[in-house]
Parts: structure tokens; sequence; C-alpha cells
């Protein structure tokens, strides 16, 4: 199974700039709440330093924004930038009920000319946002532009797509999840990467963050990995990952009929087919974790 966008709102790519969103706040919180114990995982794998300034670049709902929030301590910051304002208030309206309120401010702007002066953070980090950038390399610099010398980008980016169904799942030919995965791969060329201003970047990401100027490129993947029984939060999740490729019209155009029939099966609460009446789903995604590091 397959997600698309920052945090499952989908950003087109046509017009770029850092997408145009459909904004979706129970999607968001539902995403923030599914992902919530692997984001510690990468906030505690980053070892922030307490005191550090941070800048989230695609803040969205603001759920690893409070992470980050926590990790940087009372004398710590944490910069919150989404060019959407929508979901700039849902982020503010979700910290002003925490903590760590006063730890972190809330800015408009586009990755690709951030408004923020030179060498200003010790983390920028980013999570499925830089894909949606007109020209990622040069946002990938500008991020650069912003962070201190040592100072490091933690970018998530690529990864291991979701699945969670047999091969064979019995109502339709075998290998659904793989021709979902090709699905996707179209769906997100014409709806994401393709579009008047993009520029193709023909590389792999930690190309990318090399030739955009960082040092000491790594990776980490964080597997994320469940079996029933699922919580209310899993199973609504699980199901919504599902249900695009029925209920939207743009990734239901990548689909053919006896697929899309098999999904509407699968999704029904009511029919002999429902997913989740099965014992034998097996949640694994990866999340990866690109990181660099600002020359000194």
């Amino acid at each position: 199974m397959t997600t698309g966008g920052h945090h499952q709102q989908q950003r087109h790519g046509h017009g770029h700039g850092q997408g145009h969103v459909a904004y979706d706040p129970s999607s968001l919180h539902l995403s923030d709440a599914f992902y919530g114990g692997v984001y510690q995982e990468i906030v505690d794998w980053l070892a922030i330093p307490s005191g550090a300034q941070a800048l989230e670049a695609g803040s969205g709902a603001g759920g690893f924004t409070a992470l980050l929030a926590g990790a940087v301590g009372s004398s710590g910051s944490v910069a919150a930038l989404d060019m959407t304002p929508d979901l700039l208030q849902t982020a503010r309206e979700r910290l002003e009920q925490s903590e760590f309120k006063d730890r972190v401010s809330f800015h408009e702007g586009d990755i690709q000319h951030l408004p923020f002066e030179d060498d200003r953070f010790d983390l920028v980090w980013s999570s499925r946002t830089i894909h949606h950038l007109a020209d990622q390399l040069v946002g990938a610099r500008e991020v650069l532009r912003v962070i201190k010398p040592g100072g490091r980008f933690a970018l998530r980016e690529g990864g291991l797509r979701p699945r969670f169904l047999p091969s064979d799942i019995g109502i339709v030919e075998p290998g659904l999840e793989d021709r979902l995965e090709v699905a996707f791969d179209q769906w997100f060329q014409k709806f994401v990467r393709e579009g008047d201003g993009a520029v193709r970047y023909p590389y792999g990401w930690p190309r990318l963050l090399t030739d955009a100027g960082f040092t000491n490129v790594s990776a980490k993947t964080f597997m994320l990995e469940s079996l029933p029984p699922f919580s209310d939060t899993q199973a609504e999740f699980m199901l919504s990952m599902i249900k695009r490729w029925v209920d939207n019209e743009e990734r239901s155009a990548f689909i053919n009929g006896d697929d899309s029939a098999a999904i509407k099966r699968l999704i029904d609460p009511h029919g002999p087919d429902y997913a989740f009446n099965r014992s034998d789903l097996h949640y694994m995604e990866g999340l990866t974790v690109y990181t660099g590091q600002a020359p000194s």
C-alpha cells in the first residue's frame, strides 16, 4: 500500500512552489496519531541537544512539531513553517494546548525562499515536503543556507511504502498491492512531480544532500510493523490508505476495474470480505531519514 504527500495530504505538483494542498485536518491528525510512536523513535535517535534552535520545514498539523519542542528543552526553540495558513493554524491550536507553546513560533513560507537569516538553526527537519518542490535541489540548498556551520538537516523521504495485505487475498488476481505500487508511481509523477516549472532531479536523496553542499550524509530506516488486533486508529489509517484508490478520481484512474471492485469489498465493514475480519494482515512500512551536516 502506498501513501502520498506530507502526512497524507495531497500536494499537487501543478504550479509547484511547495505544492497546492488539499487540506484535510482529520486525515492529518489521524496520520500523526498513527505514526506517533515511530516519530518519537526518530526524535530520540536524532539526539537533539537541549537549547537547540530547530526548524520544521513543512509542519503539517503539528504532531512532529510537539515532539521537536519537547526535545529542544525550555532553552530551545522550534520554528514551524508551512505555506498553508490553515495548516499553520491547526498546528498553532495544537501547540497552544501543550506545555511547549512558548517554544514554538509559526511562519508562513516556501522552502525555496525561507524567511530566515543565514546560519540560524542547529537542526532542520523536513518530512515528505521537499519532493513537492518545483526544484528539489534549490530547496535543499536553501535549507543549507539557514543551518549553522556543523548543524544538521534531517530529511524524511523515500523509504519502504506500507503494505498490509497477503499477496493473494482470494477475491482478485494475486499481487493487488504490487499493482497499487505501480499505480502510485504513475499517479505521483503526473500529479506531484510534473507541471509547469518542474525540474527533474534523476538521482537519489543521498546525492541530493551531497549536491546541495551537505557533508557526512547518511541514512537510517525506521521500521513500523503491526499484527492484529489493530487499534481503532491503526485500522482507520490502514483503511484510509486503500479507500483513496476508489474515493479519489485522480487515483482511481490508475487502477483497473477488478482491483477497484476488490478494494470496495475490502473496505465494506458489512461484507464478507472486509479486510479487518482477516487474521492474516501484517502492516509493514519503512520510514527513511537522510541526514547531512552543514560544512563547518
